[in-house]
């Protein structure tokens, strides 16, 4: 405060008039804006042992002490004219060689009728001590930030690198005892190794400094590890430079970041393992079988896998396959009859799964303890029933041997997609017998060719059931899909709905963002509480503070009961703030402080409440466009990006058009009484080839009303044109033309329809530009205006 007066006073006078208003005894001088001395005291010229005329128009960098290393990197100028007002100690050289220590304050002076500005320097050769002790003691700045501070903090000597204060807290986290830690370093304590000859190094050739180390290893009193960020920052108490270091735990994010990606790797796994047996469909039999029990043991690290099939009308049930992770080794396992396990069977036949930990005890399997449990030291199991065409084909069973084991839902739900793909194995198997016999018979029956090529498309028709089974490749949580786009999308939202975090979904309207949250929600560990909406864009602006947090009889005109807002209906479930991007500028800091310190308090309330909600939040905004034009909060654009989920548009998931196309059709078709079944192939390529800015809604409501205008088997979809060539809507087997046309109207896309030149269609597809057009036309490809 004293020098912004004096600044003030002297601002005003030129350096001629300010040098008479100053004591003669002062330690002072003025520079100018190159750091040169304009006028230098009496005093001053005897401390330093030369005359005023020999500093005039000298820089002040000459009086530094060239012995000093520090300010020899550092000269005192380049420091000084960064700032209006500069404080600390400096060592001067004088003319006879004599070292001096001095405190020096420097203030800019801005002379407004002569319009030049200068630098006023002050020395002081005896500043005043304030012992350390004293001013913690005293100092109710310091008390507040250090000694009361939940955080754990600490302060070090910069000379010796030894404790000389410690808070409670940091007493509390690392089992030291204060007056243990005061003069020690934390290598002495063995509490952490950070003070390393870099680190001291780096600390003392800096003015002001601030070092951050993440994940350093914490070694406590009892010897226990912890894991921490440690932050150090210079401060200076009385122009004496001291050590601040603050300590923040990370020890059970770590350990929980390790869980979750040890989840997401086994998650990625069983799904690249579904996919493979997937594609085995069709193959021998026996070697399905084989593969099947091969990677299910390896994924699930289960020592015995194995395939069972009931015969004589389910009395006996015989292992057609077995696998020994141990051993690595395929067994065969003897016959059982079903009559003498009534307990196990009857429990399969009602529930489907049996998931039991403690196989020798359990009600349902101790009638196999004695003769096949015990023997091979079973002590967990977890079986499937297998569905067959018109009854149950007989049992997955995954056998743990050894020590406890407790199965996960994750363990079932894989292994009840392992069971799908074996009955999928088992039905093509037969279908496939059937075919070849067919063929035999038929080969001389040249006339009976339509009744197998009926056959043909009644076995693409039953194809579906492989899109149906396998929900974790092409239905998740009610999505229908087949790109990789997408499913990098729900690979995303496996990996952060068993978690509490935060998430943002980004993406144009009708891609789906309701069906992600809902689906986030129904993966998650709040899934027996309600997921509540609110769309941010519907709600009258008057109205949504209300709606949000709920009001108090009587706070408003028309509040004539109390009313329970959105936050607490989800207490515990999930909240899903849709179109947040419509939400009101005023009550953007309200729902901030809402999600940032999970209480909120209703409109004429006097009482904060507590609420345990985890937040979904969706827009077809560019929210960093928003933040930069002040529609919207910066920290609450911050708070919500914890984990944004961008959720690519129709146009950029063309392969999944006719997968969705299929779904709505089947959908539509029961629901109207209709059965549509075939659609013109010149329909299906438009389809591709429409930008669909509706996207998946859009296409939804375009066949909603082509089922309800289709009077015959054929689909007939309003304002795409139609040709007598017609397929299965139910196909999506992909011909050599689409292949070729959805990869070519990919590129020209990416080049925005320039098809010759450096980096046009043509180059790319490494084809001539007059065989590119060619194709294009031969394909139907055409810009859409």
């Amino acid at each position: 405060m004293m020098c912004a007066q004096l600044q003030k006073i002297w601002s005003e006078l030129n350096p001629n008039e300010l040098a008479k208003v100053l004591h003669e005894k002062a330690l002072i001088c003025f520079l100018n804006q190159s750091g040169k001395f304009m006028y230098v005291s009496q005093p001053l010229t005897v401390l330093l042992e030369c005359d005023e005329s020999e500093l005039l128009n000298k820089s002040i960098n000459s009086l530094q002490c060239t012995k000093v290393e520090q300010q020899a990197k550092h000269p005192l100028w380049g420091i000084i004219s960064n700032e209006t007002f500069w404080n600390g100690y400096i060592d001067l050289s004088t003319k006879r060689g004599k070292d001096l220590r001095v405190l020096t304050t420097f203030a800019l002076l801005e002379n407004k009728e002569l319009h030049e500005s200068y630098y006023i320097g002050i020395f002081d050769l005896n500043p005043l001590h304030v012992d350390f002790q004293m001013f913690k003691e005293n100092d109710s700045c310091y008390n507040s930030f250090f000694n009361n501070s939940p955080i754990p903090k600490s302060v070090f000597d910069l000379e010796t690198f030894k404790y000389v204060d410690v808070n409670e807290a940091w007493e509390d986290y690392t089992g030291f005892n204060r007056n243990n830690a005061l003069n020690h370093t934390p290598n002495e304590l063995k509490l952490h190794t950070v003070f390393n000859s870099e680190f001291i190094n780096t600390i003392k050739s800096s003015e002001n400094i601030s070092i951050s180390h993440d994940k350093v290893e914490l070694i406590n009193h009892s010897d226990s590890i912890k894991h921490a960020t440690l932050t150090f920052k210079k401060i200076f108490i009385h122009n004496q430079a001291y050590l601040l270091e603050i300590i923040m735990d990370s020890t059970e994010r770590l350990k929980y970041q390790k869980v979750l990606e040890k989840i997401s790797k086994k998650s990625v796994q069983k799904k690249d393992v579904i996919l493979k047996l997937a594609g085995l469909v069709g193959g021998d039999l026996s070697y399905v079988f084989k593969e099947i029990t091969r990677l299910a043991a390896k994924t699930m690290r289960i020592e015995r896998v194995s395939i069972w099939q009931f015969e004589e009308g389910k009395n006996t049930i015989a292992c057609q396959s077995a696998y020994n992770l141990k051993e690595h080794d395929y067994f065969k396992q003897v016959e059982f009859k079903a009559h003498d396990y009534p307990k196990y069977f009857q429990y399969l036949f009602k529930h489907k799964t049996l998931r039991v930990d403690d196989a020798i005890h359990s009600e349902q399997t101790e009638e196999f303890a004695e003769r096949y449990l015990k023997p091979l030291n079973i002590t967990a199991t977890l079986d499937v029933l297998i569905q067959g065409h018109q009854t149950h084909y007989g049992v997955l069973c995954f056998e743990h041997i050894g020590s406890k084991k407790e199965w996960t839902i994750e363990d079932e739900e894989f292994a009840t997609s392992i069971a799908n793909i074996i009955s999928l194995a088992v039905e093509c198997d037969k279908r496939n017998t059937a075919e070849i016999e067919l063929i035999k018979s038929n080969q001389k029956l040249v006339g009976l060719n339509s009744e197998l090529k009926n056959l043909q498309k009644k076995l693409e028709q039953e194809n579906i059931y492989l899109r149906e089974e396998i929900d974790l490749v092409f239905n998740y949580e009610e999505m229908v899909y087949g790109s990789k786009s997408f499913s990098q999308v729900l690979t995303d939202v496996e990996r952060v709905a068993t978690t509490n975090a935060t998430v943002l979904l980004l993406g144009e309207s009708g891609t789906g963002k309701e069906l992600l949250a809902r689906a986030i929600h129904n993966t998650s560990s709040r899934k027996s509480k309600p997921l509540i909406k609110v769309n941010c864009a519907a709600i009258p602006k008057e109205l949504i503070e209300s709606e949000l947090f709920g009001h108090k009889k009587g706070s408003f005109t028309g509040a004539i009961s109390d009313k329970l807002g959105k936050f607490q209906l989800a207490d515990g479930g999930t909240l899903f703030l849709d179109e947040i991007g419509e939400l009101p500028l005023d009550m953007q800091p309200k729902l901030l402080r809402a999600i940032q310190e999970s209480e909120i308090e209703p409109i004429g309330g006097t009482k904060t409440q507590k609420v345990d909600i985890r937040i979904i939040a969706a827009t077809n905004r560019d929210l960093q466009e928003e933040v930069q034009a002040k529609n919207f909060r910066e920290d609450l654009y911050f708070r919500i990006n914890v984990f944004p989920i961008i959720i690519p548009p129709l146009r950029e998931r063309i392969e999944d058009i006719p997968i969705l196309l299929e779904h709505f059709v089947n959908k539509y078709s029961k629901l109207y009484s209709k059965s549509v079944k075939y659609i013109s192939e010149e329909t299906k390529r438009d389809l591709q080839s429409y930008s669909w800015p509706g996207n998946i809604r859009e296409l939804e409501n375009l066949v909603e009303r082509a089922i309800i205008l289709s009077n015959d088997e054929k689909l007939k979809i309003p304002n795409f044109k139609s040709s007598e060539k017609e397929s299965l809507i139910s196909s999506t087997n992909l011909s050599l033309d689409d292949v070729q046309r959805i990869h070519i109207k990919k590129i020209l896309h990416k080049t925005n329809w320039k098809i010759e030149g450096p980096d046009g269609a043509a180059e790319l597809l490494q084809m001539k530009p007059s065989t590119l057009r060619d194709r294009m036309k031969k394909l139907g490809l055409k810009k859409l205006t």
